[in-house]
């Protein structure tokens, strides 16, 4: 059987769209659709279709998804506070309903994607509102009042008056995205969280719910089957601390039967721990499918919750530091002052590898993870972005010093002393008390710890 043909473009300069005759839907007569099939990486494969009839004038642009709606719906929550925010790159899937809660304002979902600013979208709902006012006047005058009223609001928003709103987009999808202006930096405006879809988003959707109900039904399936014990030994990247590895890793490996997230067919989730000397354990969680060759990774800390904070500070100073092993937590932050970087909590989850094999991390991170990297993007974002990936290959190689920081809010991240039981006098630690926001991001306010059964 032949592979079939890849008909998904990436995302250049050098792309030629397709281009089409159609009718026009306005004034009747024969306009030009052109349609670019492209990928956009770390992201999904996306269809542009944009509509353009030289006779009336009349243009239509919209985003179709060529692949596979995601794992999880996902609900993107920006605080626009700033004027500059309302040219952020948006992109709406079919599925998405919009909220702004300052204006008890919902707009549901219409099955027709669109990319656009945020400064577009609200003049899009404006043009909407206000297509039908004229009547609403003389018929509802109380609807015209409130609708009026959302509109004005919405224009002082449009010029970054009246600033912050919360623009909300819940997608089941998980297909909408909101960009980050600057990838080297977290978004503290920006929450993004994933959430299991519900049986009846999916058949909103248009997809059979037959499916979901079986792996509900499989995976309680594989709760209630015994753990199979095994011998074999997962190897973990970065965890030689110059002993055999039989010194660190158990002896026995927990293999769990668990369906792939991308086909569905049972595959094995093999877990392990890995004791850090001098830190704690940690436990390495590797997923493979055999059926479609699927792999996962996940490393999490062990133990309870720590009272305090912890920040790790290495400054580097020869080729040797880029040796050094590191367990970054997937509550941790990361920092490089000299190219003002900072990723966020989630953004690469938990990493156990050394100095080198973590700004490899970064670098694949911020090349591969943004959609509006590109031959598309600003020419000054572009410069700006190269610049900062030849920096990082210079950390990389070892040709440049520089400082890594790493802020954990539960002192879960480490970084390998090869002078032990010296001191190291390239790393500083400092412990830290968490803030109400640090215990918010930790979810410890709302944790309950007595009184279960109440």
């Amino acid at each position: 059987m032949n592979n079939p043909e890849v008909i998904y473009a990436n995302l250049t300069g050098d792309s030629e769209p397709f281009v089409t005759d159609s009718l026009c839907v306005n004034c009747e007569q024969q306009g030009k659709t052109t349609i670019l099939l492209t990928k956009i990486p770390m992201f999904s494969n996306i269809i542009i279709v944009s509509f353009d009839c030289e006779h009336c004038g009349y243009k239509n642009n919209e985003v179709q998804f060529g692949g596979e709606i995601k794992d999880k719906g996902i609900k993107l929550n920006l605080k626009v506070s700033d004027p500059k925010d309302l040219q952020r790159q948006i992109i709406r899937s079919e599925f998405c309903k919009v909220l702004i809660p300052e204006l008890e304002f919902e707009m549901p979902s219409n099955k027709k994607s669109s990319i656009n600013t945020l400064e577009g979208f609200l003049q899009n709902i404006i043009d909407d509102l206000s297509h039908d006012q004229p009547i609403r006047k003389y018929t509802q005058v109380e609807t015209y009042d409130r609708i009026e009223y959302i509109i004005e609001k919405l224009k002082q928003f449009k010029e970054g008056q009246g600033l912050p709103f919360n623009w909300i987009m819940e997608d089941p999808s998980g297909n909408s995205f909101i960009q980050n202006p600057n990838e080297l930096q977290d978004d503290p405006q920006l929450k993004i969280n994933h959430y299991i879809r519900t049986i009846e988003e999916l058949e909103a959707m248009g997809y059979s719910a037959e499916n979901q109900k079986q792996e509900i039904q499989q995976q309680q399936q594989v709760i209630t089957d015994p753990i199979r014990q095994g011998t074999e030994k997962i190897q973990a990247g970065g965890q030689n601390f110059g002993q055999p590895i039989e010194d660190s890793v158990k002896n026995e490996s927990i293999n769990i039967p668990t369906p792939c997230n991308v086909c569905k067919e049972m595959g094995e989730n093999k877990m392990c721990t890995v004791t850090i000397p001098h830190f704690k354990e940690i436990l390495i969680m590797s997923f493979n499918c055999e059926f479609c060759g699927f792999k996962d990774t996940e490393v999490k800390a062990t133990g309870e919750i720590s009272k305090q904070g912890k920040l790790i500070e290495l400054k580097f100073e020869n080729e040797k530091d880029l040796c050094r092993d590191v367990f970054k937590s997937d509550t941790a932050k990361l920092r490089i002052p000299e190219i003002d970087l900072e990723l966020g909590t989630g953004t690469l989850g938990g990493v156990y590898s050394n100095v080198e094999g973590l700004l490899e991390q970064i670098l694949t991170r911020l090349r591969d993870n943004n959609p509006f990297v590109g031959d598309s993007a600003d020419e000054d974002y572009k410069k700006k972005m190269e610049q900062i990936f030849q920096q990082l290959e210079e950390f990389k190689s070892g040709k440049k010093q520089f400082t890594l920081q790493i802020r954990d809010l539960v002192e879960n991240s480490f970084i390998q002393n090869p002078f032990y039981p010296n001191e190291d006098n390239q790393v500083k630690i400092t412990l830290f008390d968490r803030n109400d926001e640090d215990n918010d991001e930790l979810g410890i306010d709302t944790m309950k710890t007595e009184n279960y059964q109440n």
